[in-house]
């Protein structure tokens, strides 16, 4: 899957970017230009959206906040699903308040918190109208600290 089909997958907008190597950023056009002026080799520009690793593309926490303010692809989940979600779990039933757009195995969504928030993305891997509805976590913003925190050895 590549970026604008990434992006197709939850909402149809399409959204200006620059790509370097197989990074994508948002970037002012005037930075763009600027750089090609100045004839420098840039590795990174502006804010950073994702990028391809094996023919996936891989979103950033910050595209998954700009597609959460246009999207209707979105699951909404309790607290304890929040802390579930962030730990790295998939979703069950009892974590979802509610959902707009598809319910259907295999949709992405966007996964928020209960004041609207973003905290990652999912694929539904159960429908779900279903009583056994799950969602599959493919992405969330723990993901980050996890990566950070170092290991400790006893």
């Amino acid at each position: 899957m590549n970026f604008e089909t990434f992006i197709s997958k939850f909402a149809g907008i399409a959204i200006e970017y620059t790509k370097i190597n197989n990074k994508y950023f948002l970037a002012e056009a005037s930075l763009v230009e600027l750089s090609k002026k100045l004839n420098c080799k840039i590795e990174a520009i502006g804010l950073f959206l994702g990028e391809e690793k094996e023919d996936k593309f891989m979103p950033s926490p910050a595209l998954l906040e700009i597609l959460a303010k246009v999207s209707d692809e979105k699951v909404f989940v309790n607290y304890i699903g929040e802390i579930d979600f962030l730990y790295g779990r998939d979703l069950k039933k009892r974590h979802i308040t509610s959902f707009t757009g598809g319910s259907k195995e295999g949709f992405f969504k966007l996964i928020q918190n209960e004041h609207d928030e973003n905290i990652g993305y999912g694929k539904i891997s159960k429908p779900l109208d279903s009583e056994t509805g799950e969602i599959a976590n493919m992405l969330d913003k723990g993901d980050y600290i996890r990566r950070e925190k170092p290991v400790q050895h006893s």
